[in-house]
């Protein structure tokens, strides 16, 4: 059900709101307290950049930057249609991401704003505000990866492969503008729970809140059987003693001018191009393309061993034009194999990955696989790592056609 205008009115204003104030009190409050700390003699380094004041302080900084060196044997970008195998693809050395991050709080510690900029390209990725007083009931506002799926949810710098699956794509709902609830529920017990509930703008990262058709609507559930559950990460980098296991549902709905997101924003899914082409021909006012997805993942860690999975299922339709349908899934492992054999470098895990997804239109089908190795070696865990992978592509298409091909990546990855 539609939002009524006057909740999307509201909803716009807080965000407006959100924005001026991260914008203009934050770094107000921030200087200031740069200025105390400087004369203080508190800047404090964290061994992976530097923080200014803390929870005592009217505000505080914590200042960071990360960056990713990647080589590339070819396919920078996954090849999923037929014309992707044919194309030119040398070889390539690049700084793949550079990002700024400051987060920190204002007035009181559980007022907390969060900012990321991507320096190579020139834009927030990030930002907002969110209001932590009480584990069971939290807000946020402005502009986030809304927490849909795991895989996406887990940041880049601490993936175990060099980075997420051939499915992500796909299915995640990536950043929007947006305000959520969430929080924690009965912690280290069988009923211990973690939700997630937001509305967003539907428009994907860097767009306004202002478009045609319905807000994007997600919500999360995550259940954790042996309390504690598995943050947000990869690798067993804390070697659990005890089980640590998630188990998670998430659903998202939305009607707009899209059907898929990423951090580039909102864009149209491969087998979905020519239908957003007819749409754009059609006279005013245009038919509104509708999303309804849902996803089930589990992540689990002990001694050193770590997995995840995801299955999704999303469902792409548009007035007058044929259903777009995609299901897919991934299976990932790492194992720092140290805890099992002394004579392995402590540092380093071997991982694996299977992934695929299949896209149905009328009468097209395509199956997309992917096949993955890597290792890692953590010097400093995920804030200094250095890690190779391979992969081998597959594409099943129409006629029983198939392409494949391989590729090589080696990635040092770090947080100063």
């Amino acid at each position: 059900m539609p939002l009524p205008e006057s909740v999307l009115i509201n909803l716009r204003q807080c965000q407006r709101a959100a924005v001026f104030i991260a914008c203009i009190t934050a770094p107000i409050a921030i200087t200031t307290r740069f200025a105390q700390a400087a004369e203080a003699h508190s800047l404090t380094p964290t061994g992976t950049g530097f923080s200014i004041g803390d929870d005592s302080s009217i505000a505080s900084a914590t200042i960071n930057t990360r960056a990713q060196i990647r080589y590339t044997s070819q396919y920078v970008d996954d090849p999923r249609e037929t014309d992707d195998f044919f194309a030119d693809s040398d070889s390539k050395l690049n700084i793949n991401r550079a990002r700024l991050k400051i987060e920190g709080h204002i007035y009181q510690p559980w007022i907390r704003y969060f900012s990321q900029f991507e320096l190579a390209d020139g834009y927030f990725i990030d930002y907002g505000l969110a209001i932590e007083k009480y584990a069971q009931l939290n807000v946020k506002i402005g502009q986030w990866k809304m927490e849909y799926s795991r895989e996406r949810s887990v940041s880049s710098g601490e993936q175990q492969l060099i980075d997420r699956s051939i499915i992500n794509r796909m299915f995640t709902i990536d950043r929007h503008n947006a305000i959520s609830v969430y929080g924690r529920l009965n912690p280290d017990t069988l009923a211990d729970v973690n939700y997630w509930v937001g509305i967003g703008a539907g428009t994907g990262r860097g767009n306004s809140l202002s478009s045609p058709g319905k807000p994007l609507y997600f919500a999360r559930v995550q259940w954790n059987p042996l309390g504690g559950g598995v943050d947000f990460t990869t690798a067993d980098l804390a070697t659990h003693t005890t089980p640590a296991l998630s188990i998670g549902y998430a659903h998202a709905w939305n009607e707009g001018q899209y059907s898929r997101f990423s951090s580039s924003g909102g864009g149209q899914l491969g087998l979905w191009k020519e239908v957003q082409e007819a749409i754009d021909a059609t006279p005013l006012p245009h038919p509104l393309t509708k999303i309804n997805q849902y996803n089930v993942d589990m992540a689990l860690m002990y001694k050193g061993f770590s997995a995840q999975a995801e299955y999704h299922e999303k469902e792409v339709s548009a007035q007058n034009q044929n259903d777009l349908s995609l299901d897919g899934y991934y299976i990932q492992a790492g194992y720092l194999l140290n805890s099992v054999w002394q004579w392995w470098p402590k540092p380093l895990e071997v991982v694996g990955r299977y992934a695929t997804y299949t896209s149905q239109q009328a009468e097209e089908d395509r199956k997309n696989e992917e096949h993955s190795v890597g290792l890692n070696w953590y010097f400093a865990g995920h804030n200094n790592k250095l890690s190779v992978d391979f992969t081998r592509f597959d594409l099943h298409a129409l006629n029983t056609e198939q392409f494949s091909d391989n590729r090589f990546r080696v990635q040092w990855d770090f947080t100063f």
